[in-house]
């Protein structure tokens, strides 16, 4: 390899963990694959810096170009990176399943209370039409809040003492 084409990998490597290092200052990386990230980046800066390791691995594993050696390495790397991914994609979807579930459950039950504070105003058995059934001069509107009819204080309109 030329030295111009040595120092453009070079150049290009640690701009590469130079930019996997600011996405995880900037906390835009998560820390569980910032070291997975930054491992790799080590891994290429060693490479780029002694191009002859990768000569020396190649030859070991029986492998007679080189590059081959990276391209396999580097395809291997990415599907695993994939099969990492499909299985946390599956453990997100059924995570966000049962969330649904659960507020689906919590939303009838806070309609159920609702109904149940509300009472006969809601229209239940014995209700007297819209506005009955509340405390003393005070009528409620269709959300169970009190209707503005009633200008007294909250103190008066509860019949405590003030």
């Amino acid at each position: 390899m030329s030295l111009k084409a040595h120092l453009l990998v070079v150049v290009t490597t640690l701009f590469t963990v130079g930019f996997i290092v600011w996405l995880v200052r900037r906390h835009r990386l998560k820390s569980k694959f910032s070291l997975l990230w930054l491992s790799i980046g080590v891994v290429l800066v060693v490479l780029a810096a002694f191009p002859g390791l990768l000569d020396g691995v190649s030859h070991a594993l029986g492998i007679d170009y080189p590059p081959a050696t990276f391209l396999f390495a580097g395809v291997a790397f990415l599907f695993l990176v994939s099969v990492h991914y499909s299985w946390e994609l599956s453990r997100l979807e059924e995570r966000s399943r049962v969330l649904a579930e659960e507020s689906a459950l919590l939303r009838e039950r806070i309609e159920r209370l609702e109904a149940a504070d509300r009472g006969p105003a809601a229209g239940g058995p014995g209700a007297g039409g819209p506005g009955a059934g509340g405390p003393a001069g005070v009528a409620f509107d269709a959300t169970g809040g009190r209707s503005g009819d009633d200008e007294r204080p909250p103190a008066s309109r509860s019949g405590s003492p003030q």
